[in-house]
């Protein structure tokens, strides 16, 4: 039986940040450094979420729909991080200055995620054609 590594590194993630968290704020308290963790892991949380619910086998939201949706609440959920954590001076400036980078990761991901369609596409013609 083939083992999904890659799934039981992310599930143990999943478990061990919170139980790490927890146990550096018994051992030496809430301190910045476990804020900045805290805030990070939750916004993870978050991404999750959204993937989920943008990216569900259930979703009927064309493909170019779900990634601008993602991308807007992914973008909301850092900026708030950002804010959170005192990287900018305000949610508007965190915004402003994660917005280029954004752009750039989610035309990237929208272009892989076109091509890699197209490819199953054809694949899935290719076996029809064959039947």
């Amino acid at each position: 039986m083939k083992k999904n590594y890659l799934l039981n590194t992310i599930i143990g993630m999943g478990f061990g940040f919170p139980i790490t968290l927890l146990c550096m704020t018994l051992m030496s308290g809430y301190s910045e450094v476990v804020r900045e963790f805290l805030v990070w892991m939750v916004a993870s949380a978050l991404y999750g979420l959204l993937s989920g619910v943008f990216f569900d086998l259930k979703s009927n939201l064309p493909l170019p729909v779900a990634i601008v949706a993602h991308c807007l609440g992914c973008m909301t959920i850092t900026a708030g991080g950002v804010a959170i954590c005192g990287y900018g001076s305000s949610f508007l400036s965190a915004l402003l200055r994660i917005l280029p980078v954004f752009a750039v990761i989610y035309v990237v991901v929208y272009i892989i995620a076109f091509f890699l369609m197209k490819n199953d596409e054809k694949q899935i013609n290719q076996a029809l054609e064959k039947n």
